[in-house]
């Protein structure tokens, strides 16, 4: 790689770290709104992105294997999340030790305004992209989202190391 290559990439890195850390402060911002934090956020965006469709009810150990805490805090944070009517909860009907989630429409619209703040930064860090490439690249950080150090992908049902 030349110098010129490699000094493009470092540039190119150096704008992704400023668009991430832009994102991160905004989502936290819009998160404070609604008196939650960000692993609240990261929790309902993961369920959005793990349900099969809008409103069905899902196993609350699906989010296990993404969320850097353990199990208990999990659910501690769904249980916040349904007190704050972002989420319903209720016992599985076949095991009474399972619980279940599912989206309320107050969660949708939260999930809603996230991605409105991402098009919104990538605008303004990016003014010169197209509309089409605009939506790529929401496409983009809706379909793949890192959590930790482990990836998820919408069309996955397990983490792939990075």
């Amino acid at each position: 790689m030349s110098r010129e290559e490699s000094l493009l990439w470092g540039d190119l890195g150096f704008s992704l770290l400023r668009v991430y850390a832009t994102l991160q402060r905004e989502e936290k911002e819009l998160a404070a709104q609604y008196q939650l934090g960000i692993p609240h956020v990261e929790a309902l965006y993961l369920l959005s992105r793990l349900e099969e469709g809008r409103g069905q009810w899902m196993l609350v150990s699906r989010l296990y294997p993404y969320l850097p805490i353990t199990q208990p805090a999990v659910g501690r944070l769904i249980k916040h999340l349904a007190y704050w009517r972002f989420v319903e909860l209720r016992r599985d009907e076949a095991d009474r030790r399972r619980l279940m989630v599912r989206i309320l429409p107050k969660g949708y619209k939260l999930m809603e305004e996230v991605e409105l703040i991402r098009a919104q930064t990538l605008r303004r860090f990016f003014p010169n992209l197209s509309a089409h490439e605009l939506h790529a690249w929401v496409e983009a950080l809706r379909s793949c989202t890192f959590v930790g150090d482990e990836t998820y992908h919408a069309d996955s049902s397990v983490g792939i190391r990075s």
